[in-house]
């Protein structure tokens, strides 16, 4: 826990702490076993930071952005420990009345797929209406002058308002999606793979969209990715979520600069580099563990080059690197710039 307490640089002094995540387990209990999704998470989120969370297929991105949002199916979900903490407001244990009032209004989420995330058979301008009237309670001549700012703002002609979204291209539809995600001017925006589905022109064009907005409203944002590009490109701290564990956490340029977790500096191996005449590409040997039937030891042990015995059997904890720097692995202090 020390990591989150000291998580503040010299150079944020003044920012405050919005979001605290504390030791947030989370497990899906289902007929063949226990699926261990989230296992001990620990994160803080400042005003105005952009977090860029990365990891493979199955870490548990998605699952901590529904944690914090609440909306967790349960059953089969089930929050074991911890803590997510808004403003020191504990969500976890607020009541549905209280929660609803936040989510949308205080705390808004992206989802994946913009495909399945607008309504059919409802026009783009009622859905964006619809999302400011809920939480605003203004009246409908109000919410939908407001849904024509917000359709404006990501770079939509209001006159579109009145079409549907079979009318609108993917990135069209995702900006739609962002449009209803900001439409109340949220604290924090929660945006889960925005870009994934679209080809890189349209990913460039939605991303600066976003970080303009974001300094329009002063917005903290995690931004799920897989990515690392994304990441350096628009966030000021980054975590590494592996297995359920954060693995390495901290400014982007420090972790970038200076990788300290085998998960991080393999992930940065896997991307070709653009000055080198390379014949094939490193990828990371061996899957991820079954969530399941976790290991006893280190979540990476199998698939690290660097293991030693003591990693088959010793879970590692976070080891203070420097600044805001942390990572998951007892050989920290010898693994230091190993990118190939």
């Amino acid at each position: 826990m020390h990591w989150i307490q000291n998580s503040k640089s010299s150079g944020d002094n003044n920012l405050e702490k919005i979001l605290e995540i504390k030791n947030l387990t989370v497990h899906y209990e289902i007929e063949d076993g226990t699926v261990h999704a989230l296992n001990g998470i620990n994160l803080v989120l400042e005003e105005g930071v952009t977090l860029g969370l990365i990891g493979e297929t199955g870490a548990g991105k998605t699952t901590l952005a529904k944690a914090i949002m609440r909306i967790i199916p349960q059953p089969p979900g089930k929050v074991v420990s911890g803590e997510v903490l808004f403003n020191g407001t504990n969500l976890l244990k607020i009541n549905n009345a209280a929660m609803r009032k936040i989510r949308g209004e205080q705390i808004s989420m992206i989802f994946q797929d913009p495909m399945s995330s607008l309504n059919p058979v409802m026009k783009v301008g009622d859905q964006i209406a619809e999302a400011i009237k809920t939480h605003e309670h203004i009246s409908s001549v109000e919410a939908n002058q407001k849904a024509c700012e917000m359709i404006e703002l990501v770079g939509i002609n209001a006159e579109r308002m009145d079409e549907y979204p079979h009318q609108f291209s993917g990135g069209m539809k995702q900006r739609v999606v962002i449009a209803i995600a900001l439409a109340c001017s949220p604290k924090v925006l929660i945006a889960d793979e925005p870009t994934t589905a679209l080809d890189v022109t349209i990913q460039a064009q939605v991303l600066e969209m976003m970080q303009n907005i974001k300094k329009k409203f002063n917005t903290a944002t995690i931004l799920i990715t897989h990515d690392l590009g994304i990441v350096a490109q628009n966030c000021e701290k980054a975590a590494i979520i592996y297995a359920g564990e954060i693995v390495e956490c901290g400014g982007t340029r420090e972790i970038f600069k200076d990788m300290r977790h085998p998960y991080t500096i393999g992930l940065m191996n896997s991307i070709p580099k653009i000055h080198s005449d390379e014949k094939r590409l490193f990828p990371i040997k061996g899957l991820m563990p079954d969530p399941m039937s976790l290991p006893p030891g280190c979540r990476f042990y199998e698939r690290c080059k660097f293991a030693i015995e003591k990693c088959k059997n010793e879970a590692p904890e976070m080891v203070h690197v420097g600044g805001e720097h942390w990572a998951r692995c007892f050989l920290v202090k010898s693994i230091s710039n190993r990118v190939e």
